[in-house]
């Protein structure tokens, strides 16, 4: 891939399967079975396969009334209730915050290895930094607590906005934060729809196809790693 002519000013990246890799256990039968088994309830895989997807087609019916963070905390509460009363458990709410909490903490989620590395040395190079997310305004605190969240500045999320990628409300929106115009945007995001989107709203954009996915969108606009990234806009690591 050739590197970009030097017109970026601003470089965003969206959150999940970019900068941050999520186990999702929770949505995982084994983690779940065993997850239930440190808490002395036994059930089979099979069991907890039908388990984990019943309350997820019921998680996934509630999407189009998850209009705030309090509602999809709620949301989650039940979800987690459904599991254990479809295992035969109790479904107190200390429970339900212990499954949680074993299936959702801090070790749930981590930066890819080249983030830290890469962002540093874009930051070097004079490059402003921000994220662009389809999620909730405390995403912050993650990126807080993974010792990230001072790489950045800007922050656009569509729980605050209003919508998500690919509406082109949303790049505007970014756009307006880094007062940088869309031109000098890079954009790199790991679902072909938003790279187009942000194409269409005149950004400049990569699609980050960790998994080698076929087909690419176009060669000259995919990479595999951030370490590409970083060579595509000319920006040396320590390697």
């Amino acid at each position: 891939m050739n590197k970009l002519a030097p017109t970026i000013a601003a470089i965003v990246f969206d959150s999940g399967g970019v900068l941050l890799k999520h186990r999702h256990a929770f949505l995982e039968p084994a983690a779940v079975t065993e997850a239930l088994r440190e808490f002395s309830i036994g059930v089979g895989e099979q069991h907890a396969v039908q388990t984990v997807r019943a309350a997820l087609d019921w998680l996934s019916s509630q999407a189009g009334s998850t209009t705030t963070e309090e509602t999809a905390a709620a949301q989650r509460v039940e979800y987690y209730r459904r599991l254990l009363a479809g295992v035969g458990a109790s479904a107190s709410l200390e429970l339900v915050t212990r499954l949680r909490d074993r299936l959702e903490g801090p070790e749930s989620v981590e930066p890819f290895p080249e983030v830290r590395e890469v962002l540093d040395a874009l930051r070097a190079r004079g490059l402003k930094l921000g994220v662009l997310s389809d999620g909730w305004a405390s995403t912050i605190h993650l990126y807080e607590r993974l010792g990230l969240a001072d790489c950045f500045q800007s922050w656009t999320f569509s729980a605050v906005v209003g919508c998500c990628k690919p509406d082109p409300r949303i790049f505007a929106a970014a756009e307006c934060d880094l007062c940088v115009e869309p031109a000098h945007i890079l954009f790199v995001d790991d679902l072909p729809a938003n790279v187009e989107g942000a194409l269409r709203c005149g950004w400049q954009a990569v699609w980050l196809n960790r998994a080698g996915d076929q087909p690419a969108i176009h060669p000259s606009r995919t990479i595999r790693d951030l370490r590409e990234l970083a060579f595509y806009c000319g920006v040396s690591l320590n390697v």
